[in-house]
């Protein structure tokens, strides 16, 4: 009867250990999951700092192209333009570079006084440019203040 015993108590442990590696394998599975998730995520980040660099460089390209001829730039109006045919012609070019690079693009140029108060003239004149474009989901923008032109 001992030994009958002894026999039941041996053989109802035989399934723990099974149940331990189940358990343990549950856990295991979770954690895998969990770093699955840490990775996707962080694998958004350097897309989102390609965006930025992108944006600006074609900010400061566009930049370039307004101080290149100042003359232009108080007779400049762009407002929520989002295709190069929004852009004035010698735009249109610029635009079409950095919509391929940031999606959804939508610029405003806004013109106003330089950096000494006096009022945008073809000598000097500043500028507000905005740039809006889709991360994801989400539409983020920005916004660069620039001097075109000089006031002696």
């Amino acid at each position: 009867m001992r030994r009958d015993l002894a026999f039941r108590a041996r053989r109802r442990q035989r399934g723990v250990g099974l149940i331990d590696a189940l358990a343990a394998m549950l856990v295991f599975s979770f954690g895998l999951l969990a770093l699955a998730e840490l990775y996707m995520n962080a694998l958004v980040v350097p897309v989102g700092d390609q965006q930025v660099v992108a944006l600006q460089n074609q900010a400061q390209s566009l930049m370039s192209m307004l101080q290149s001829d100042p003359s232009a730039v108080p007779s400049l109006s762009v407002s929520a333009v989002n295709s190069a045919s929004g852009m004035p012609s010698w735009l249109q070019d610029w635009f079409n570079q950095s919509a391929a690079q940031l999606p959804g693009l939508t610029v405003t140029i806004a013109t106003g006084a330089d950096a000494a108060g006096n009022a945008c003239s073809s000598t000097s004149c500043g500028i507000t440019l905005t740039l809006a474009w889709t991360q994801g989901a989400q539409t983020r923008s920005q916004v660069f203040n620039g001097q075109v032109g000089f006031h002696s």
